[in-house]
Formats: C-alpha cells, structure tokens, sequence
C-alpha cells in the first residue's frame, strides 16, 4: 500500500497538518510511536499570547518577527467557534506582568504599537507599587503592568479535539516508531523495525525528535528544551484570577489547579521530574505571590519543547523529494501551531 500524504508525530503540528489536508479532500494517514502521546504538546501551559517573553526567558517581549506570526495565530484562535473554544477550556485572562526596569514597560507597549495598534486585541497600563495589590505585601518587583488579553487553552484537550475532528474526516492513524526514510525512484519508503511504508509525500511532525528520523537529510538544528510544571490546590478557593507574569507564568486554569511554569532546562532527552525544578518554581512563584509555598503540590510534569534558535518553528520543504518538516517553536509551539497546516499546505502549490 501507498499513502498519500503520511504523517511522522501526531501531537499539535502534526494533527493540524492532517486536518488542513482532510479539510481539501486529501488522504492522510498519520504515524506516532504512541497511540495517545505524551509528549510536549499536552504537558504545555497552553498561553497564548504573541507579546510578552516566555517566563524565565530573560526576554521581556517576543522578537518583532515571532510576535507578527504569533499575532496571526492569536487571531485565530479567537475565530474558532464557540464550540470548540468550549471543548478546549478557551479563556481570556488578565495579566499582571511584574518588572524592575522602568524601560521594560515600554518595550511591551512598542510592540503592541507596532502589531496591534489600535489596541484591538490588547492593552497594558503601568502601576507601581503606590496602590498595592492586596496579594503582594513583598515589594520584589518596583512596577506591575496590567495587561489585557492573554488567552489560555488546555493543551491536551486542544490535541485531543484535533485528533478526534480529524478522525470523523477519515484520518488513518497507526502505532509504530520509524527509524529511517529512503528515498525510492517511486517515491518515499519509511522503515520501522518490523515494517515499511511508501508514500507520496511525507512530512515530518516529531518534535524534538525530527532530527533523529530525518538523519543527514536536514541540517535544520531542532533541539530538546525541557520545560517541567508544578501544579497546585486551590483548597479554599483563594487564589487571584489574574494570570502572573515574571521570573515564571502562575495562573488559575479552569481545572481549578494552580499552574506554575515552567523551568527551562538543557538536559537532552531527559524527561524525568526532579525535586530541585520544583524547589525552584516554588521559590520564583512566591516572588509573584506570597505565600504560594503553603499551596499543597498536586502534580508535576515534564516536557522537551522542539526548539529552535530563532524561535520561529521550521515550516519546510527539505529536500527535492516530497519531504517536508514541521517542528520548532520551543514554549510558543501551542500558539503557532494552529497555522502549521495552512503554512504548509501552501508549500505544496
């Protein structure tokens, strides 16, 4: 048998890959080497959120050209019906961005200018610590922007609406781990350890792990970055409904749990959680929130983030063959991946 159109990973890109192609009538048959992933895509905050910096970056705003293609994806996110907003936890919350240096302020209000102008979509207003907010007698930070128009999601929720929109439109999904790909004369042969597949086209969704399947036919350099979260009761139902902003993202989700994100750490493919991530998002979270410490923890994860040095996601036809590679993004990979599909199907005119 030989396929259309096959998928390597269905987690985001690659779900939103398969439903831009089913949506145009095409086949599409999708490979992961688990039947329900994991992986980064569903262990992900879920912020969408084209201007500030990831928490824990060092960056106070996205670079120009990332934070207009994440407009992009921002707004269409907003666009989706109410039923699947409903289906993925879809909210708007308003952040509390915390700083020290009173030029940080402006670098947030300049970008806004320059992607959003008119102010349609977000607003940031500076305070300082004159009027204290009522949750941080510690003055840690000298300035709080209020800043309007942060959405959430629940990550695993949007990967398995795709997966389950996809689905109903015909997806072949099957359970296996490619270990390498040949070019054919009569196309494109993909080998497994018991089995092989031919296909047309191939595109190569697999994260942080797309360089390993793709071997020497990509010098794109996709890298693991691993991200861990902790996640706390709200047992008496205290915690501010603002999102909070700074050396880390903690913010209220509609699970009812505290999110504290996220660690960004060098560690290869390591995927364990460890004591000392959480020690340390603790300590930063309290900067934000005193007395966040005394919120029991209940859960922690741990992710690797496909990232990329220019944090742009690589959306790319890689060689003369019918092979294409869809990876990158790093922590802002949820919020682009929504335009994954229809940025790639645009290579194939």
């Amino acid at each position: 048998m030989k396929y259309e159109n096959l998928i390597i990973g269905s987690g985001l890109f690659g779900l939103s890959i398969a439903r831009e192609l089913l949506n145009k009538g095409e086949k599409v048959c999708i490979i992961d080497r688990y039947s329900d992933p994991n992986e980064s895509s569903v262990n992900a905050l879920g912020r969408i959120d084209p201007i500030l910096g990831g928490a824990g970056h060092g960056n106070e705003t996205k670079p120009i050209e990332v934070a207009k293609k994440s407009l992009e994806a921002y707004k269409k996110f907003i666009s989706l019906n109410d039923q699947f907003k409903e289906s993925i936890e879809f909210e708007i919350k308003p952040t509390i961005h915390f700083y020290n240096e009173e030029n940080h302020y402006q670098a947030i209000n300049e970008l806004i200018e320059i992607i959003d102008n008119d102010r349609i979509f977000f607003s940031i207003e500076k305070k300082d610590y004159s009027k204290k907010i009522h949750f941080l007698p510690n003055k840690n930070f000298k300035y709080h922007s209020i800043f309007n128009g942060t959405i959430f999601i629940n990550s695993k929720k949007f990967r398995s609406t795709l997966f389950e929109e996809c689905n109903n439109k015909g997806l072949m999904s099957i359970t296996d781990e490619i270990k390498g790909i040949e070019r054919l004369n009569e196309g494109i042969k993909l080998v497994s350890k018991n089995k092989e597949y031919l296909t047309e086209r191939l595109i190569v969704a697999a994260g942080p792990w797309s360089n390993q399947i793709l071997g020497d036919l990509s010098d794109i350099n996709i890298f693991p970055s691993k991200g861990q979260i902790i996640k706390l009761f709200d047992q008496n139902n205290s915690f501010t409904e603002f999102h909070l902003h700074g050396p880390c993202s903690v913010v209220k989700k509609r699970d009812g749990l505290i999110w504290v994100a996220a660690t960004v750490e060098d560690m290869g493919f390591d995927k364990k959680i460890t004591s000392e991530a959480a020690k340390e998002l603790i300590q930063k979270a309290t900067l934000l929130y005193d007395g966040i410490d005394k919120f029991p923890i209940h859960s922690q994860t741990a992710c690797l983030r496909p990232s990329i040095l220019d944090d742009l996601p690589a959306i790319t036809q890689i060689s003369n063959d019918q092979i294409y590679l869809a990876s990158g993004g790093g922590g802002w990979g949820i919020m682009m991946s929504i335009m994954v599909g229809e940025l790639m199907t645009e290579l194939f005119k």
